[in-house]
C-alpha cells in the first residue's frame, strides 16, 4: 500500500540579499529539444529564498488556447503533483467532482509543516515544448468552500500567498504518478483529499484518475521520468545559477544516461536509506525543494535565532554518508556544511554546503549543483530500469 504525501518541502528560511556576491555558478549548456525546461536559482523577482530552484510551466483552460505561462514554479521531485496559487491563475479550470457532482479539494501536508488547501481542476499543462495535456492539478484557495487559511479541513494554517511562499505553485515531478495512490483510492478516511457540501467537507475516496497527477507521466512520450542537471558553484556560493531540466530517460537523443550511473530503486514511499556516522536513517529523501541538507547532528552547532534550524561550524566540515536502494546499490556521498551566518553574509542565493538540523535525512538542493540526478517514474520502463527509482 502506497502513501505519498510525506514529500518533504522546506519553504526557504533564508532570503538572498541583492547586490556583491559571487556570480560564478554560471549556467550548464542547456540541451536542445522540446522536452528541455530551463530551470534557475536566484534569476527571478518572486524565487529569491536561498536555494529555491524554478521553472515555468503554462496552464490552458481544458480544451482551447486560453493560456497562460506561469513562472517561478518550485522544481520539486520530492512531492508528486502540479499546485498552483489560485490567486495567479487566469484561465477557468474545470472542477473535479465526486459521484454526487461534489466538488472535490485537498489538503496537501509537507514535512516542513506546511500546508495547502484548495480545488482539484483539470488543466491542460505545457511543459516545455510538449503537447498539451491534461492533467488534474491543485488549486490553491484557502476560501475555496467556505474555509480559511486557518480554518479549513486541513486543521492548519495554509499558504495563501505567493509571495510569503516565495514561488507561485509547486511542479512536483517526483517518482509517482499520483500525489497518493491506492490509498486515497479506497480510504475514506485519508485526510487529504474531502468531497466539499456547501462549507462542510468530508475526507473522501478519490479515483487515480481524479488524483492529482505528476504531468511527466501523462505526456504521449518522453513520460518515464525526468533528468535535472545543475552546474557546481563555488563554496562561498553563487548569486544564480541555472541548468536543465529534461524530460524522459532514453527517449530522445537529449536524454541517453550516461554510462555508469549508480541507480537506486526506492521504497512504495518514494524513499532511500541513508547510512551516515553508523547510524541508518531508513526515511531519506532526495528532494530539490529543500533547499539544504537536512539531518540531525548534535555534534554540530546550531546557528542563533533568527538561523536556529541551520548549522554555523567554525569553519567548513566536510562529511560523508552512503545511499541505499532497495535494489541494494549503495553510492557514497561526500558533502560539506558550512557556517550558515557566513553564508547569508555573502549576498549570494545559491550554496552547496547549506545544512540544518531535522529527524530524518533529507539531500536538498545542495546535494543537485555539480551532479546529473536521474528520475524514475513507478512503472515505467526506462534505460535504467523500472521506476519507482533515483539514479546519479
Amino acid at each position: 500500500m502506497k502513501f505519498r504525501v510525506l514529500a518533504c518541502v522546506f519553504i526557504c528560511l533564508l532570503s538572498g540579499c541583492g547586490g556583491g556576491g559571487d556570480s560564478g555558478g554560471g549556467a550548464a549548456s542547456p540541451p536542445a529539444g522540446p522536452n528541455v525546461l530551463t530551470v534557475s536559482v536566484g534569476a527571478s523577482a518572486l524565487c529569491t529564498n536561498v536555494n529555491t530552484l524554478c521553472a515555468q510551466v503554462t496552464i490552458c483552460q481544458p480544451g482551447t488556447s486560453s493560456c497562460q505561462t506561469i513562472p517561478n514554479m518550485l522544481v520539486d521531485i520530492g512531492s508528486f503533483g502540479l499546485r498552483i496559487f489560485g490567486s495567479v491563475l487566469s484561465p477557468s479550470l474545470t472542477q473535479v467532482v465526486d459521484s454526487q457532482n461534489n466538488p472535490i479539494g485537498e489538503c496537501m501536508f509537507f514535512a516542513d509543516g506546511s500546508a495547502f488547501w484548495g480545488p482539484v481542476q483539470r488543466a491542460d499543462v505545457v511543459l516545455g515544448g510538449e503537447p498539451a495535456v491534461p492533467v488534474p492539478i491543485h488549486v490553491i484557495a484557502p476560501t475555496f468552500a467556505g474555509q480559511s487559511a486557518s480554518n479549513n479541513p486541513c486543521n492548519s494554517m495554509v499558504g495563501s500567498d505567493p509571495l510569503d511562499a516565495g514561488f507561485n505553485g509547486v511542479l512536483g515531478i517526483g517518482v509517482f504518478a499520483q500525489d497518493c495512490g491506492s490509498v486515497c483510492a479506497t480510504q475514506s478516511n485519508n485526510n487529504l483529499y474531502f468531497s466539499c457540501v456547501a462549507s462542510t467537507c468530508t475526507s473522501t475516496t478519490v479515483p487515480l484518475l481524479n488524483q492529482v497527477q505528476n504531468p511527466v507521466w501523462l505526456l504521449p512520450s518522453d513520460n518515464n521520468g525526468v533528468i535535472l542537471t545543475l552546474p557546481n558553484v563555488p563554496a562561498t556560493g553563487a548569486q544564480t545559477v541555472s541548468g536543465s531540466l529534461i524530460l524522459g530517460i532514453g527517449t530522445s537523443a537529449n536524454n541517453s544516461p550516461t554510462p555508469g550511473v549508480s541507480v537506486l530503486k526506492t521504497d512504495q514511499n518514494g524513499l532511500l536509506t541513508t547510512i551516515y556516522k553508523g547510524t541508518t536513517f531508513g526515511q531519506s529523501v532526495v528532494d530539490s525543494g529543500s533547499n539544504g541538507y537536512f539531518f540531525p547532528d548534535a555534534t554540530i552547532p546550531l546557528c542563533a535565532t533568527p538561523l536556529q534550524d541551520f548549522y554555523c561550524p567554525q569553519a567548513p566540515i566536510n562529511l560523508s554518508a552512503t545511499l541505499v536502494g532497495t535494489n541494494g546499490h549503495q553510492e557514497g556521498i561526500s558533502f560539506q556544511v558550512a557556517n550558515t551566518l557566513s553564508l547569508s553574509q555573502t549576498g549570494n542565493a545559491v550554496f552547496n554546503n547549506l545544512g540544518g538540523q531535522f529527524p530524518i535525512f533529507v539531500w536538498g538542493l545542495p546535494f543537485f549543483l555539480g551532479r546529473t540526478a536521474y528520475v524514475g517514474i513507478e512503472s515505467q520502463p526506462s534505460t535504467l530500469g523500472t521506476g519507482p527509482l533515483l539514479a546519479f
